[in-house]
């Protein structure tokens, strides 16, 4: 259908995964196609022709397990492909700025066509860098003082310079890199803009949102900072048509309870190793930010953040337990969000909602979220998902189930009747097969495989050789049926 929001699973690992696909995902409207993050071996995925027929590339922040295919799929464009056009990298402004500096050694030097010369290239040659986001209205300007003698200067959009009582540059010499520190005009506090503003915000920000727009598909994509909490500049995407509605969170530390602390807890400046005098007259000053950031998040910020879940299917990053920026599990585990998704996760986890895998596909249809199997819809049904090294289990609820869901220092698991644990759920556990449900093999002489044809064998192993028979899926049955033993019970 038109409105359909297709989203397949290119690569979905934690970013040091033993499996090492990293992160990336193909969203589908109608009859455009772009990249979501473009970490993952995109070339034997798409094929040439396929990433020839991509309409652009959205990317949340330049993470290298985020990233790490970009520059090639630059160059491929301009030096192979025959349509003879850029790249169209959307995201928002420090992120498209983040992308340039880390692309530079690739993308910016080559050999002359007659391997004579080595020659500059613009970046603007090979990447069409489209904005999503409002601009801010102030920014850093580094700036050519003299001859040989540059400065860094805090201007508006009009080339005006703002002077050090509205706000201040901090270079920490161990990292060598600007922060914006600046004087929020409704508290008369000095925050950092970026963590301190959501982009709703008209003191910080420009009216324009700049949302992406497909007239064509009917898509329209909006940028969303304000539940973002990463360290590096990190945005949402929140994509929408008529009828579906997809909020993918990026990577982000999800904890209500750590927002509104952000919000309401007030730090007051440290002035031993900077003199308040020095403080108070310098535009530029060597130190950690840090000390002089008197509140991390607005208010206005938290109370987006509390609400930019709400109305759409949440794909949602997930991590173990003390990933610091990722969204630990037990932090989001049983957070009151209607259709959660968890990608970007690590090779062993348990939850209660689905969890992604490569080669997965999602299609968002009338507000209602299905997995696509060989050209059927099937909705996520099963009440616990099981993500493992060697493979993908569901369970369903069942009295006489062989395994129970328990709980241990945060995280769930799947552990037999007998054990010590105390029983959360008990379940009959199936094998997820490119997302058909097949019952677990406890035997080990036995295991499932998928034909050419698509079809799924249990083959049995003996000394003598091994022989296979084809198995039904009982993928769209088995919940039914479970319910209905229960209420003939």
């Amino acid at each position: 259908m038109k409105s359909d929001i297709i989203f397949h699973v290119i690569g979905n690992t934690s970013p040091f995964s033993l499996m090492g696909e990293s992160s990336g995902y193909l969203i589908s409207v109608h009859n455009s196609t772009y990249l979501l993050e473009c970490g993952a071996p995109v070339f034997p995925y798409l094929g040439f022709q396929g990433i020839e027929r991509l309409k652009g590339i959205f990317v949340t922040h330049s993470h290298e397990d985020h990233r790490r295919w970009f520059t090639d799929l630059a160059l491929f464009m301009y030096y192979d492909s025959k349509l003879g056009k850029k790249i169209r990298l959307i995201s928002s402004e420090l992120i498209l700025e983040e992308y340039h500096k880390n692309s530079k050694g690739a993308l910016e030097r080559s050999l002359s066509e007659d391997s004579r010369k080595i020659i500059d290239i613009p970046y603007e040659t090979m990447v069409d860098q489209t904005l999503i986001g409002p601009r801010s209205k102030f920014f850093i300007s580094l700036e050519m003082e003299e001859v040989g003698r540059f400065c860094y200067r805090v201007k508006d959009r009009k080339g005006n310079v703002i002077g050090p009582e509205k706000a201040k540059i901090f270079i920490n010499p161990r990292a060598n890199r600007p922060r914006l520190l600046f004087k929020d005009d409704e508290t008369g506090e000095w925050v950092e803009p970026e963590s301190y503003y959501s982009f709703d915000s008209p003191i910080f920000y420009e009216e324009n949102p700049n949302h992406f727009i497909d007239k064509e598909a009917g898509l329209i994509v909006q940028a969303v900072k304000a539940p973002v909490w990463h360290g590096v500049p990190t945005i949402a995407f929140r994509f929408i048509t008529d009828k579906n509605t997809l909020f993918f969170s990026a990577d982000t530390v999800y904890r209500p309870s750590l927002w509104k602390e952000l919000c309401e807890t007030y730090r007051p400046q440290r002035f031993d190793k900077i003199s308040r005098e020095e403080f108070e007259q310098s535009s530029v000053l060597l130190g950690d930010i840090n000390d002089f950031i008197e509140r991390t998040w607005s208010r206005q910020r938290y109370e987006a953040a509390v609400k930019a879940y709400e109305g759409a299917v949440v794909i949602h990053d997930v991590a173990r337990r003390g990933s610091v920026v990722h969204t630990d599990y037990e932090d989001i585990g049983e957070a009151p969000i209607k259709d959660l998704i968890f990608t970007h996760s690590p090779d062993n986890l348990t939850a209660w909602r689905p969890i992604l895998r490569s080669g997965k596909i999602l299609v968002l249809r009338n507000g209602q979220v299905y997995e696509r199997v060989k050209n059927r819809l099937y909705p996520f049904d099963a009440d616990v998902y099981v993500k493992h090294f060697s493979c993908n289990l569901v369970g369903y609820r069942s009295r006489k189930g062989r395994y129970k869901v328990i709980k241990r220092d945060g995280l769930l698991g799947i552990a037999k009747l007998d054990s010590g644990d105390e029983e959360l759920l008990r379940v009959e556990l199936f094998e997820d097969m490119d997302g058909q449900y097949f019952p677990l093999l406890e035997d080990t002489s036995k295991e499932y495989k998928v034909r050419p044809d698509g079809r799924v064998e249990e083959v049995s192993f003996s000394d003598e050789g091994s022989m296979g028979r084809v198995v039904e899926n009982l993928r769209g049955r088995i919940k039914e049926e479970s319910e209905e033993l229960a209420v003939s019970n």
